[in-house]
């Protein structure tokens, strides 16, 4: 045994050594392999060999002692375990001999969680799981799970959907006592409208999309004297719903109606959804009725709002609205063509105002994947935007724009924003203007003004070289989100927006119905503190929907290997270029992998080029469908053209 002496000049052995390293935080990532890095505070990177990586899960949070390798690549050890955020995941029941484990799907989590005989339940191995962490790795690399819930059978009919919703834990059931409330919500509703002024006289038509049932805007127009005055009638959720109510909490929960490809998941139950609060023609129901004074040149010259009941005379759809406005006299009842035609030349005026003042979202085409019986994708049809999809939208953000600035102006409110270019981008933009644009590169591009000018005069420019840093300048944009607090939507070029056009789909919509209800009544303005943890919750939602499409999109293509496409470069980076294709809306990957003539990549101007071959976004390419990984998610292309010979075996044992 050591003396004292002895263990005491150990310690301090110990104690030297720790001294002389330099250990640093940060977050571990995955990879393809068993190694792993971990991204530091400062942001550089250290390799994890594998039995440290066996110690940890993506994510994680650890402290590391650094050493410094050959090339001044960094290597880390681990240290302590600071957090870890992993507590739940789903994949496949795996046995192997007597072993039973969890295979996961989450991303970066390449392992087999191992399942103890008392965690099992009643899951069979072969089956999708839901599981919950129940002991981390970090002591000795054996992490357990346990089952919480079984998903379903992989060939079961819709488990890509089942599997989706449980791994993005998306609520899909609503409680009980939401469940009553809304079964006695619809006998309340005729005596609200008993107590409001009826508008029907106005006019009221929905204009949606055949299937659509929760119809949640009405619309009407009348001509002026210096233009016209729309009328926008809005579903009232706010008139019965009360806040903190089981309703309440359940739509707070959801933040909005997820769409999934193929489901929906609903921020209120069907029955108020789709006939309690949908404008259903010929019933009458209680509506926020906004007036907007558009003047002949497009402007807004002010609104008025009210509370009132309405009853919508027609529901008419996209395609017919799109036949009348293109000459088909016959494809919407005769009583509804002056309205159709005013809303139609007022339309166009606001487009052509909006063009001049603010931004137009780029008009892309619409992709709806046609399932079957086994909700696996059958076709996919290219839907392009027609006359009357842009007369319902120049409608509802007129509405929207008023609404943000009255809510502006109250104080109070959840606004949608957008607050430009991402701030870690700076550097490059402003590099990349200096030797474009000059004048803007030290300009606070963060302001609308300066922001509005600068797009404006880059969308002037046909030259290629502006064009392509217009697309570049777009792909360093933040994303939109929600706000408490009143900012601008660079996005749209406007000082202030925020939406209350679907109260029945999203909390913030009926949220900003409360406050002008309570504005209008003198009362106390409701203040919303939860703005982040909403767009979270929509972020989700999208997220989900994106995984869903991706894993349906996979299957689609596995029989279409080889065939050609045309497509679209949405992204370029050091390994290659992303392609959009246009017949059926899904993206891929054009690896690069030439050693012998490599390609060098301008992450300035987002380019990539090898002799005369040069590649930048929205530029339209052919290529073949190399190899699709469903099971990773991951679709290889490869360019059909001159020099594309290095790429296409590349591309196609990526994922062999």
């Amino acid at each position: 045994m050591l003396n004292a002496d002895a263990l005491k000049q150990l310690t301090q052995l110990k104690t030297d050594i720790r001294s002389t390293k330099e250990f640093a935080e940060g977050r571990v990532r995955g990879s393809n392999g068993k190694f792993g890095f971990v991204v530091l505070d400062d942001g550089r990177e250290a390799f994890l060999a594998p039995a440290e990586m066996d110690r940890v899960f993506p994510g994680d949070r650890v402290r590391v002692s650094l050493t410094e390798e050959e090339q001044g690549k960094l290597s880390a050890e681990l240290d302590a375990l600071v957090e870890s955020d992993l507590k739940y995941l789903v994949g496949e029941y795996i046995q192997r001999g007597q072993g039973h484990f969890v295979q996961p799907r989450e991303h970066g989590l390449s392992r087999w969680i191992f399942l103890p005989p008392k965690a099992r339940g009643k899951a069979q191995p072969g089956e999708f799981i839901a599981c919950t962490i129940a002991r981390h790795p970090f002591k000795d690399g054996k992490a357990q799970a346990k089952v919480e819930g079984v998903i379903g059978k992989p060939d079961m009919a819709g488990i890509e959907h089942a599997f989706t919703v449980a791994q993005y834990r998306l609520p899909a059931r609503f409680s009980q006592a939401a469940i009553e409330q809304a079964a006695n919500l619809p006998a309340q509703l005729e005596s609200v409208c008993a107590e409001r002024k009826d508008l029907s006289d106005l006019g009221f038509v929905t204009i949606d999309a055949e299937t659509t049932r929760d119809m949640d805007d009405a619309l009407a127009v009348t001509k002026t004297d210096s233009g016209w005055k729309l009328h926008i009638a809005v579903a009232d959720p706010s008139s019965v719903i009360e806040p903190d109510s089981a309703l309440d909490k359940e739509a707070r929960t959801r933040a909005n109606s997820v769409y999934l490809t193929g489901e929906t998941l609903p921020m209120l139950p069907n029955n108020l959804c789709e006939n309690g609060f949908s404008l259903l023609a010929g019933e009458l129901r209680p509506a926020l009725v906004m007036h907007i004074e558009v003047g002949d040149d497009g402007a807004l010259n002010g609104f008025e709002y009210e509370f009132a009941a309405i009853r919508s005379q027609h529901k008419l759809s996209y395609e017919q609205v799109a036949r009348y406005v293109d000459g088909d006299s016959t494809a919407v009842p005769e009583g509804q063509h002056e309205s159709l035609r005013l809303l139609d030349d007022l339309s166009k005026a606001r487009a052509a105002y909006r063009a001049g003042h603010s931004l137009i979202m780029e008009d892309r085409p619409d992709y709806e994947l046609i399932l079957n019986e086994q909700r696996k994708v059958e076709r996919i049809d290219k839907q392009e935007r027609n006359a009357a999809q842009r007369m319902v939208e120049e409608a509802m953000l007129a509405t929207n724009i008023c609404a943000g600035n009255k809510l502006a102006e109250l104080g109070a409110g959840c606004f949608s924003i957008h607050l430009g270019f991402r701030d870690e981008r700076m550097a490059e933009i402003r590099a990349l203007l200096q030797e474009t644009l000059p004048e803007y590169a030290e300009q606070d591009l963060h302001q609308l003004d300066n922001y509005l000018k600068l797009v404006k005069t880059l969308e002037s420019h046909s030259e290629p070289e502006m064009q392509n840093v217009l697309s570049v300048l777009k792909r360093m944009l933040r994303p939109g989100e929600l706000s408490h607090n009143a900012a601008p939507h660079l996005g749209l070029g406007l000082a202030h927006y925020a939406t209350v056009t679907s109260p029945i789909r999203k909390f913030n919509d009926l949220h900003n119905h409360r406050v002008l209800r309570a504005a209008l009544a003198g009362a106390a303005l409701p203040q919303l503190d939860n703005a982040d943890a909403l767009q979270q919750r929509v972020t989700t939602g999208r997220q989900a929907d994106r995984a869903l499409q991706q894993w349906l999109c996979c299957q689609y293509l596995e029989g279409q290997v080889g065939q050609v496409f045309s497509g679209t470069i949405t992204l370029v980076n050091g390994a290659g270029i992303g392609v959009r294709m246009d017949d059926n809306g899904i993206n891929g990957f054009v690896r690069f992998n030439g050693k012998k003539n490599p390609f060098e990549f301008d992450g300035k101007r987002l380019t990539i080029t090898r002799g005369e071959e040069r590649f930048q976004l929205d530029q339209t390419v052919e290529v073949k469908l190399a190899a699709v990984d469903t099971e990773k998610r991951r679709i290889a292309l490869e360019l059909v053209q001159a020099g594309a010979e290095e790429t296409a075996p590349a591309a196609a044992e990526q994922y062999r």
